[in-house]
């Protein structure tokens, strides 16, 4: 009985998160005009529509590029803040976790507020604003995965290396970094997943030229376009991402990505 209300459980589950994500990518194969479902036939047609439109295809660019960026940045500061916070016991350690965890806490609207204020008083650009805004909202998942695999490092392996002669930056790269590796693509991961689709902060950071795919999939369904073009380019985003989750599968494991 019990084995049944888990696996029921467990079933409801996977409706309510993966049924609207496989009726949106069915729908986008539609050959009809307008969003219907089930689809009366299949066809690439609103994908070909979708690279026609230059908005959307640049978006589409952008939004990649931005999120390999955000994510490369992210992991970069989230090691670092990651590495001194599993290391040091004191109250500056205290506040770097608690400033980076932040962005979790406080609704990315009122974030998106802010920086744009910020951005507005130190005259900064659209591009850079919207880069590092995003590796602020990244910031949390990086941190969290790797300061996970740094806590369960046995630092006595660095402390060997170290008194057989390598420095601590040495050590830490030969010895360190290849061990709790996983934990930093997985939390490279979870950051190019939510730079990727990140909507609410962008909102307020974008600007003529500089418009990410989110914001122009939110613009187009508001006031133009086409459903259907909506639902080719949200199945181009789930490809990216199921690309990059089996990229890194690949090289470090699902097991491995998943206990981190």
């Amino acid at each position: 009985m019990g084995g049944f209300i888990l696996r029921l459980i467990v079933g409801i589950v996977l409706a309510l998160v993966i049924g609207p994500i496989l009726v949106v990518i069915i729908a986008s194969f539609s050959s009809a005009e307008a969003l219907s479902f089930p689809p009366p036939g299949l066809s690439f047609r609103w994908f070909i529509e979708f690279f026609r439109i230059e908005e959307m295809r640049n978006a589409f660019v952008l939004s990649i590029v931005l999120a390999v960026a955000a994510a490369c940045g992210s992991a970069i500061i989230g090691l670092l803040g990651a590495v001194y916070v599993s290391r040091h016991r004191n109250a500056f350690s205290t506040l770097l976790q608690v400033l980076i965890m932040a962005p979790l806490v406080f609704p990315a609207l009122i974030l998106g507020l802010a920086l744009l204020l910020l951005y507005k008083t130190v005259n900064m650009g659209v591009l850079p604003g919207l880069f590092i805004a995003h590796i602020v909202v990244c910031l949390p998942y990086s941190f969290r995965s790797i300061l996970t695999s740094l806590q369960s490092f046995d630092t006595t392996l660095e402390e060997a290396g170290q008194s057989l002669g390598a420095g601590p930056v040495r050590s830490f790269r030969l010895i360190t970094l290849p061990i709790i590796w996983p934990g930093v693509l997985s939390g490279w991961l979870f950051a190019f997943v939510v730079s990727f689709g990140e909507l609410n902060t962008a909102l307020f950071l974008t600007g003529p030229g500089v418009v990410t795919l989110p914001i122009e999939i939110f613009s187009y369904l508001q006031f133009q376009g086409n459903q259907l073009v909506v639902a080719a380019a949200s199945s181009l985003q789930v490809l990216v991402i199921l690309f990059v989750l089996v990229a890194a599968e690949r090289l470090v494991g699902a097991k491995q990505l998943v206990q981190r």
